[in-house]
């Protein structure tokens, strides 16, 4: 089932996706970043997992060395963060955005290891909802906890029974 992200209430935790991080932090989704905004101001009980922030982090990483490589591959910004000037300026963001999470964490966000057996469920969840292996390592995550309510712009969950999506563009 899928709802409008606007909607939901904070009565029940919910997962906190990539794709709501991601638009809040190339400032790409105002429902996200207002979204976000809540779990800040303590409104709104929130979750996610430490999968979800490398994901973050990777995507924050890549689109600012993106601004100082013609072609972006794991190998040119591999060499371009061997220069220590380089790094600086391609990190920066990703800091800044690493201290923006620590705020919600602070404010209450959850951060929720991922296990080896969330793994293996993980697996079994790709197999059974056609899910990639990062998104059904994020199910078995929040099914282990018992989370039942996921904010997220990726659509590949609706067709996940157990959950109810939250998007900021339904």
């Amino acid at each position: 089932m899928q709802k409008n992200l606007r909607d939901f209430e904070g009565k029940s935790t919910v997962f906190i996706d990539a794709t709501i991080f991601l638009h809040h932090a190339f400032d790409a989704n105002p429902v996200s970043v207002e979204f976000l905004n809540r779990v800040e101001l303590s409104n709104i009980k929130a979750c996610t997992s430490a999968l979800v922030l490398e994901e973050v982090s990777c995507k924050i990483m890549m689109q600012s060395a993106s601004n100082y490589l013609e072609r972006v591959t794991v190998q040119h910004v591999k060499k371009l963060l061997e220069n220590p000037k380089n790094r600086e300026k391609v990190l920066t963001p990703l800091i800044g955005y690493i201290n923006y999470l620590d705020k919600l964490q602070e404010a209450g966000m959850l951060v929720i290891d991922l296990k080896a057996a969330d793994m293996k469920q993980a697996a079994r969840y790709a197999k059974d909802h056609g899910l990639i292996t990062a998104d059904a390592a994020h199910l078995a995550v929040m099914l282990r906890k018992s989370i039942h309510h996921m904010a997220t712009e990726d659509s590949d969950f609706s067709t996940v029974p157990d959950i109810t999506v939250w998007s900021p563009s339904a």
